[in-house]
């Protein structure tokens, strides 16, 4: 049959198929019918019906006409002689049939056939049939007579006839015998397979016209199902009748879902709505709005891959779904790809050049042997959709077609068109600016395997980013309010959590700071070095007692006047210069305070600025919440700041400490002008007067040295303070363990925080949660789940750590060993389990001691195992203070955690990510990793998400194995080939599974290899 295009190369498309017209050559056609009109008539009317289904909007019609194909003959005799009109769209023959059956009325019955089956065939189909009655092959001659021999008069005249007229009037007698006649339904159902190569399909009507449907199922229920296991097309206008035929279970039809297909022997069936049209003007005007649509070839090939997958290739309604996502969203879908060779290049090799491809708007499989260009086509895609993975493209690489000095891609571009007419130019050396908006979601080998092993590795936090943004798209606007991304609403989120880790953590660096501090104490040189100090100190006291001057005895006053009055005066002088060095002790003792007390003035005073600083930041942060609550900041905190008291009380230190050094400065010269004169007395003393005076001085002296040795506890060279000091080194290990449990206090807090802030994310992705729960396949075969875990890798806490401790004693010894040991220690662990961390530190604590001091030890601190330039307190900050944790969102696939599956169950997991969880429209290019995602996997996995999937967004998927674009019910296929002997050219074919030629390029690539699905290999062949 002519049809105005030889190939589809768009693949299987949304097209309404008509499968119930009438021609002039039906008894009950609306005007004048063939056998009513001339050659020339006949020729017209032809013509005119051309032109009806050039017209309408349908692709394809199926001409039914009652008992006869005088209608497709006449249609292909007149398609044949020169002049005749073009017939645009594809028409099927067909033939409408009434078959005797147990009821009172005559059952409808159709038979669609292959527009290339011959005549004769047609003609014999025709002579299978057996007329009820009159036991005769159905011919016009056969219904002649069985209105003139069979029909009685009473029911001629009961259809309207009159007896005298079918008598003698062979039209009007046909016209009886197509009213009246019945086929015997065992030749009906033996005709349609004696048609040569399965030209022929049974189509029944349902709930229409005369339809199985009035049929009494319980005294008839053999002859019913009979008829609907032989019938792979049904005819309803019912959405749910529609649905229960092709094998969907819906609210509406749940209760007798089951059954029915039971009775359908559990195959799903084609189900039509035809316009039954019986005029020129009717055709592809489907009553009540309920057009047929079928996805596939307009080919009969295309109407049997219908028939195989009823419930994806067939729709009864005004539009399919898919249809309006496309004419609504036509930004997000990719019209076509051309690639041209720029004028004037001196580069040999056509390579692309030439490309010009239209594309599905569903699944678009690329196919080929190795190296034929596949990848090539994706990159090209990816690149004019702005993608931003160019580091991952494999053709368009800088080793490959990039690869210098040719760069064979700059002699080349390309041009994306999407389904708006929008054109994308660029060449094909040439990256998408950096503002340029990302139109199309690529996932290429490299990025998919980094994307699955980086993530489980702790490398990457690109997956991390990806569930995010998933995350925050699927949030609900009031949780959202004005964040425009992700880090947007966690800021707006966990500033609270963020501000008290700030602080555990600042706590907990004061504790690692004090800890440090007692461990540098408790180092057994210390003790060892403060005893034999006091050792030194005691022998120096003893040393100093047997140096104790004699107490000489006061010498009787036998003293002239001059003397005696000099004795008294220096007596005296030495009174007032006890008296004043005890006034400036006081006066410096009352100096120091002061001093002290300035400081604290200033401590206090910086407390109070932070204190001030700290409450702004609090007013700035919650103004917004406290005004969408009707609130102000002093309704519901009030602090009040003093500073002037602390202004006047510093005033008041500073003159205080001006007058106490002016004190004690104007009493110098008066103590040096008493003690000139102390000497000048001193000077007439008589002898025994002057020696007793010495040795005043002298006892004086040494029980000043005598104190200086002794000291005090708060003088921590002397002896006493160094027995204080030892006293408080033995009091040292207990004092540390305090600190370490105040520290691993603080650690749980830290965690305690940590574990909230993982709880509010979680909260987070209760719609996407609630979203993928609500689908049956995730929910039930996947079982996929979101997860905001507390994560860390073992191998990036084992790097952190190694920056500050060497690798070089102990279980820290050597690379490999080092990391391995770690790792051995963080498995043991849960991390989303306060005890468990708590443990964890605890241990690596230990392993770190025990690297340094030995197993057997209880030496602390970890000084000697430190790089240069690094503290112990970096190490405990990182290990008590949990930094080398935080809330994570990662997934579980089948119960199990994505760090635990195997390569190509990760694959699978992030493809079903992508399309299932995904809000995002754009087009989705799969470059399939041939490790991290298998055939066997895309078949048990994905081949539902990829169906489902595809009915909101475009899909292109480069696959290793063309089995898959079969399995995985591409609707357009392209074909890859690289020519390198004619100019290096790589060329494209492209169409739909159901094509014979993409059948045979399927077949052609599978030569030699062992095919994947055997037993799906073909749909239909």
């Amino acid at each position: 049959m002519a049809n105005g295009q030889s190939t589809f190369p768009r693949g299987a498309e949304w097209r309404q198929w008509d499968l119930h017209i009438h021609t002039p050559a039906s008894f009950e056609w609306k005007g004048k019918r063939f056998s009513q009109m001339s050659d020339s008539e006949k020729s017209l009317s032809i013509d005119k019906m051309i032109e009806a289904l050039n017209t309408a909007e349908p692709a394809v019609f199926v001409l039914m006409d009652y008992w006869t194909f005088d209608g497709w003959f006449a249609l292909k005799k007149r398609l044949s002689e020169a002049g005749a009109p073009t017939l645009l769209k594809k028409v099927f023959p067909g033939i409408e049939l009434r078959l005797v059956s147990p009821t009172p009325f005559r059952l409808n019955a159709h038979v669609v056939f292959s527009d290339d089956v011959s005549n004769q065939d047609l003609n014999n189909f025709k002579s299978k049939l057996s007329v009820a009655l009159i036991n005769q092959p159905l011919s016009d001659e056969c219904l002649i007579r069985l209105a003139r021999e069979k029909i009685g008069d009473d029911l001629i005249e009961k259809i309207g006839l009159k007896p005298t007229d079918v008598a003698f009037d062979d039209g009007i007698a046909l016209l009886a015998g197509s009213k009246t006649a019945d086929i015997t339904t065992a030749t009906y159902q033996e005709a349609i397979q004696v048609v040569p190569n399965g030209k022929a399909i049974g189509f029944m009507p349902w709930d229409t016209n005369d339809g199985l449907a009035k049929t009494d199922w319980k005294k008839h229920y053999s002859y019913v199902i009979g008829l609907m296991n032989s019938s792979p097309i049904f005819e309803t206008r019912r959405l749910d009748l529609s649905a229960a035929f092709t094998g969907v279970k819906t609210s509406e039809n749940q209760e007798w879902f089951d059954a029915f297909q039971s009775a359908l022997d559990n195959v799903p069936r084609l189900a039509v709505s035809g316009s039954d049209a019986h005029s020129f003007e009717s055709y592809g005007k489907f009553p009540f709005g309920k057009a047929t649509w079928i996805k596939a070839d307009p080919t009969f090939l295309g109407l049997l891959q219908a028939i195989k997958e009823p419930a994806k290739r067939s729709f009864i309604g005004e539009r399919p779904q898919k249809l309006i996502e496309v004419s609504e969203n036509k930004t997000y879908f990719i019209n076509s790809i051309s690639v041209e060779k720029n004028p004037g290049s001196p580069v040999q090799g056509n390579w692309l050049d030439g490309c010009n491809l239209i594309l599905n708007p569903d699944l678009v499989a690329i196919i080929g042997n190795k190296g034929s260009g596949k990848s090539a086509l994706a990159d090209v895609i990816a690149l004019l959709g702005n993608c931003r993975s160019t580091v991952h493209f494999s053709f368009l690489a800088p080793q490959r077609f990039r690869s210098p000095p040719t760069v064979l891609a700059k002699h080349f571009t390309g041009k994306i068109t999407w389904a708006d007419g929008t054109p994308n130019p660029r060449g094909l050396a040439d990256d998408p600016p950096a503002e340029a908006v990302e139109l199309v979601r690529y996932i290429p080998q490299k990025f998919f395997e980094d994307l699955c092993n980086e993530h489980v590795s702790g490398k990457s936090n690109v997956f991390e980013n990806e569930l995010r943004s998933v995350i925050f798209a699927h949030t609900n606007v009031s949780i959202r309010q004005d964040a425009l991304d992700f880090d947007q609403l966690i800021e707006q989120q966990e500033s609270s959590f963020r501000d008290r880790l700030g602080e555990y953590r600042k706590d907990l660096a004061k504790r690692n700071q004090e800890i440090e501090n007692i461990e540098s104490q408790l180092h057994p040189d210390k003790k060892k070095t403060l005893e034999e100090l006091l050792s030194l100190r005691q022998k120096q006291i003893d040393e100093h007692k047997k140096l104790l001057p004699p107490i000489a005895s006061k010498p009787p006053l036998e003293l002239n006047s001059v003397q005696k009055k000099a004795s008294e005066e220096f007596e005296s002088i030495g009174v007032e210069l006890k008296g004043i060095e005890e006034t400036i002790r006081q006066l410096t003792a009352k100096q120091i305070e002061t001093v002290a007390k300035e400081k604290a003035v200033q401590s206090t005073r910086d407390r109070l600025k932070l204190l001030s600083r700290q409450y702004a930041q609090f007013s700035d942060d919650t103004t917004n919440d406290l005004v969408l609550l009707g609130l102000t900041v002093k309704d519901v905190i009030s602090v009040a700041f003093h500073e002037s008291k602390l202004e006047k009380m510093a005033s008041a230190l500073s003159e205080e400490k001006t007058r106490l050094n002016e004190e004690i400065t104007n009493k110098n010269p008066h103590v040096q002008k008493l003690a000139a004169e102390q000497l000048l007395y001193k000077a007439k003393l008589d002898a025994p007067q002057q020696t007793y005076q010495q040795e005043l001085k002298a006892n004086e002296l040494w029980q000043g040295k005598l104190k200086e040795l002794v000291g005090a506890p708060n003088e921590p060279e002397t002896l006493e303070g160094l027995k204080t000091r030892i006293t408080q080194l033995n009091e040292l290990p207990e004092r540390l363990k305090k600190k370490q449990v105040d520290r691993l206090s603080l650690s749980s807090e830290i965690f305690k925080v940590l574990n909230a802030q993982r709880q509010a994310r979680e909260e987070l992705f209760k719609p996407v949660q609630e979203l993928i729960q609500s689908d049956d396949l995730i929910r039930t075969e996947h079982k996929l789940k979101f997860l905001a875990n507390l994560g860390g890798s073992a191998n990036a806490l084992a790097a952190r750590l190694f920056e500050l401790v060497k690798q070089n004693s102990g279980a820290f010894r050597g690379e490999e060993e080092s990391y391995a040991t770690v790792r051995k220690v963080v498995e043991q662990y849960d991390f989303n389990n306060e005890e468990d961390i708590l443990k964890l530190i605890s241990e690596l604590h230990q392993t770190i001691l025990t690297a340094v001091h030995g197993p057997s030890s209880t030496s602390v601190g970890i000084d000697a195992v430190l790089r240069v330039n690094r503290s112990s307190t970096e190490v405990y900050d990182l290990l008590f203070g949990l930094s080398f944790l935080e809330p994570r969102y990662t997934l579980s696939f089948q119960e199990t955690q994505i760090e635990q599956l195997s390569p190509g169950q990760r694959g699978a997991l992030l493809l079903i990510f992508y399309l299932l969880v995904d809000k995002g429209r754009n087009p989705i290019i799969l470059d399939q990793p041939e490790e991290n995602l298998d055939n066997e996997t895309v078949v048990s996995l994905l081949v539902p998400v990829l169906n489902q999937a595809k009915k909101r967004r475009q899909i292109i998927m480069v696959t290793h194995n063309p089995n898959l674009a079969v399995v995985c019910d591409a609707e357009q296929v392209i074909y890859s080939t690289f020519d390198r002997k004619n100019g290096s050219k790589i060329q494209y074919v492209s169409g739909s599974i159901e094509s014979p030629s993409i059948n045979a390029h399927v077949v052609n690539v599978l030569e030699g290899t062992k095919p994947a699905f055997n037993n799906r290999r073909m749909k239909y062949h």
